[in-house]
């Protein structure tokens, strides 16, 4: 099982998440709120926060700008993540998060970001590039900022697997579209790994994917098309991994609920942290489903790697339809 790897995450839009806890949420009226916590985030600082907490070697790159932008930096020597974010001259964002104690739902306002250029788009690439190594893992994920071609995350992709790295994509709409008309038209060498959640699957293909059959065989198709590994994430009915062996369906452990939000961003953690140990893909899913199960658990987007641990030995990863049970 290989262990040298360094993961790089590359997320261009982080941000200050500013987590605010009320007892019940009422739009449109004075809310009191009874804890705040402020931390770096964005979905690819909480990639790196769960990668770190399973022990990984990871590196940060994306932009970073103003005051808000140095609370992502800190972020990163906190975590111990090597810090390759391009400085721009606009503010990093900030997201307020909003979480209902009494229901563990929450109500997240995006920010779009500072804008860039050609020109630091192009020295994110290029400090990429540098950094990368055979066996490496680079995810790319996230929002685009203003300014940002829209097939950045395919770019990125494309320099990781011709780099020698295993390459996962997390994005949505016009930017995931891009990727996959690009591996259409050349099909990667290389294990790349697109994982959409079902919503952005199906609005991506333009269908409706009303359970996790039909999302099963969207990916399918999609990996026919492709060559690509496609995980879906379905929230709380689990996920389900498809490339040229079939497909894998895993299932989500159960926990009281505190916060949801970044659990799809601590599953791909857990994803590309097993794919750089070499694991196999059932048990990739069996560590990326605990993480995020474990995220959904805390009010800040982090894991506990003891509940992680507790969580994946109750996790059942099974051959497709067929139920036949390959990981518990």
């Amino acid at each position: 099982m290989s262990t040298t790897y360094t993961l790089h995450v590359v997320c261009p839009n982080p941000a200050l998440d500013r987590l605010q806890v009320v007892e019940t949420f009422r739009p449109f009226e004075v809310n009191r709120v009874t804890t705040v916590r402020s931390l770096a985030g964005g979905k690819g600082m909480i990639v790196c926060r769960g990668a770190r907490r399973l022990g990984a070697t990871v590196t940060a790159h994306g932009y970073v700008g103003g005051s808000t932008g140095q609370v992502i930096r800190r972020g990163c020597d906190e975590l111990g993540v090597r810090d390759r974010h391009i400085e721009v001259a606009g503010e990093t964002r900030v997201t307020p998060v909003v979480i209902e104690e009494s229901t563990g739902r929450s109500t997240v306002l995006n920010e779009r970001g500072p804008t860039v250029t050609a020109g630091e788009q192009e020295r994110l690439l290029a400090g990429l590039a540098e950094d990368v190594r055979p066996g490496d893992v680079v995810v790319t994920t996230g929002s685009l900022p203003p300014g940002s071609a829209p097939d950045l995350h395919a770019r990125i992709a494309r320099l990781a697997l011709a780099r020698g790295a295993t390459a996962l994509v997390d994005a949505q709409g016009d930017p995931l579209a891009r990727v996959i008309a690009d591996v259409r038209a050349e099909p990667p060498a290389g294990r790349l790994v697109i994982k959409p959640n079902v919503h952005e699957l199906a609005g991506v293909l333009g269908r409706s994917l009303p359970d996790g059959s039909a999302a099963a065989d969207a990916a399918a198709d999609l990996h026919a098309g492709t060559g690509a590994t496609i995980v879906v994430t379905l929230g709380a009915d689990g996920a389900l991994w498809v490339d040229g062996d079939g497909e894998l369906r895993v299932d989500t452990p159960a926990v009281d609920t505190v916060n949801a939000t970044g659990s799809g961003d601590s599953f791909l953690a857990g994803l590309a942290v097993a794919l750089g140990r070499s694991e196999s893909p059932a048990s990739a899913l069996t560590l990326a489903s605990a993480m995020g199960a474990a995220n959904a658990a805390s009010l800040a987007p982090d894991v506990d790697p003891d509940l992680v641990a507790r969580l994946r030995s109750r996790v059942t990863v099974t051959r497709g339809d067929a139920g036949v049970v390959v990981a518990r």
